[in-house]
């Protein structure tokens, strides 16, 4: 991800991502249902932010190339259903090259099975649902849809906060 390259923020939650993206000098589009964020965003250089429900975008202008569709945390927050619309709209308005990154939870993650089975591989537990990625499924989803898998690798490590070590699932994607 270099300067001047544009990146759109799935759920871009208090914007933390998308402010270190936009010092960068990439152009970042942030997107969230929450308003408030939204609108703080507005007022840094390079981020555009609009509230909005990421899992029901409308196509964007032909004339935005979009570079990098990023997502940390959120397609295990939306159901099944949900992601697959996502994941058709992202490789729809992806410059071709482009490349999505998501980071998300699995069912190897220590937290899958705790709570209220919702079914699906969905979980509420400590006042917070979560739906955990089957990795190898998510994988083939993705090249069914089109995209090149260019790094996958399903560990801990990746988003080490206080005691917590959870297996995560990071992807990078390319558009062919």
């Amino acid at each position: 991800i270099v300067k001047n390259q544009t990146l759109v923020e799935l759920g871009c939650g208090n914007g933390r991502d998308s402010m270190f993206f936009a010092v960068k000098k990439v152009n970042v589009t942030a997107i969230d249902q929450c308003k408030n964020t939204t609108t703080v965003l507005n007022e840094l250089d390079n981020i555009h932010s609009y509230s909005h429900d990421f899992t029901n975008l409308p196509p964007l202008h032909k004339e935005l190339d979009i570079d990098i569709v990023y997502s940390r945390f959120t397609i295990h927050s939306i159901n099944e259903k949900s992601e697959d619309r996502t994941l058709t709209w992202i490789y729809n308005n992806l410059s071709k090259g482009g490349i999505f990154c998501i980071e998300a939870r699995t069912i190897k993650d220590p937290l899958c099975g705790k709570g209220e089975d919702k079914g699906n591989n969905i979980w509420f537990y400590n006042n917070h649902h979560r739906r955990f990625l089957d990795a190898d499924r998510f994988k083939t989803k993705l090249k069914n849809i089109g995209f090149k898998i260019i790094f996958f690798k399903e560990k801990n490590g990746f988003a080490k906060y206080k005691n917590e070590d959870p297996i995560i699932l990071r992807v990078i994607a390319e558009k062919m």
